[in-house]
């Protein structure tokens, strides 16, 4: 497997589009703080010229970050049934166990490596551009990282599970939307008939970060509490987050070498 990972990740380092979605990511983020300053320009009164609105944005959607997470690992292994690199991988004896665990980390190594510049750009564009000012500030951003940080790699590990399990990548979508998104809310539609489902739903990510409905976050222009702010709050980002690692990492391995048997 060993191999198999470094392989993967000199074909990542050599693939433009890494390097694309990087660059488009970074200058996407610095063109909304770049719009934002030049309405404030020309409108001083304008209510929306501050870095807090611009990343209250981001703040209060962390479930964004499971999104991206999930899109790069699906552009780097999405074809691999197309060109053929995944039966070749496996022809020449590397385990369908050992291809679903390596290409979970070498997809969270390009998503960190993209996270990063990303991050840089978009927070020193916002201090750079805009002046500080509201409820949002650099340390929610940045706080938000951690918190957000399992639940991303739990996104990651699902979504290269079902692009495993299915042949087709579109069902491998849908079939992940489902899991981290359809499956909660529906959890928390029905917690309002029965109300012993709710503590359960508010233990999933699309419910406790939901910004409208959760009652730990509520990100606006005049306010901003997040559910990392406390302890209890950051663990429960954490827990929710290892135990999504956990249970599809477990499942992706129990259910690939049972294919491999």
């Amino acid at each position: 497997m060993a191999n198999y990972i470094k392989s993967e990740c000199y074909r990542a380092i050599h693939t433009k589009w890494v390097y694309g979605i990087t660059a488009l990511l970074a200058g996407l983020t610095i063109l909304f703080n770049v719009v934002i300053w030049l309405l404030t320009a020309f409108d001083p009164e304008f209510r929306y010229g501050t870095s807090s609105y611009s990343f209250s944005n981001l703040v209060a959607e962390p479930m964004a970050y499971c999104i991206v997470a999930f899109l790069i690992a699906a552009i780097l292994y999405e074809g691999e049934r197309r060109n053929g690199t995944r039966k070749n991988s496996i022809s020449n004896g590397i385990s369908r166990t050992s291809l679903f665990l390596g290409k979970c980390f070498v997809s969270l190594a390009v998503s960190l490596a993209i996270l990063i510049p990303v991050m840089a750009a978009y927070i020193g564009s916002g201090l750079l551009l805009l002046p500080q000012k509201g409820p949002v500030t650099v340390q929610d951003m940045l706080l938000e990282i951690p918190a957000v940080s399992l639940v991303a790699v739990s996104s990651l590990v699902l979504g290269i599970l079902m692009l495993e399990i299915f042949e087709r990548t579109v069902v491998g979508i849908l079939a992940w939307y489902v899991i981290m998104f359809g499956i909660p809310k529906v959890l928390y539609l029905l917690s309002f008939k029965l109300a012993f489902l709710y503590p359960v739903a508010l233990w999933m990510p699309a419910n406790f970060f939901n910004n409208f409905s959760s009652p730990y976050m509520a990100v606006r222009m005049g306010e901003c509490s997040v559910i990392w702010d406390t302890v209890p709050g950051m663990a429960r980002c954490l827990a929710a987050g290892g135990a999504g690692v956990l249970l599809f990492g477990v499942c992706g391995v129990c259910i690939l070498r049972k294919r491999d048997a």
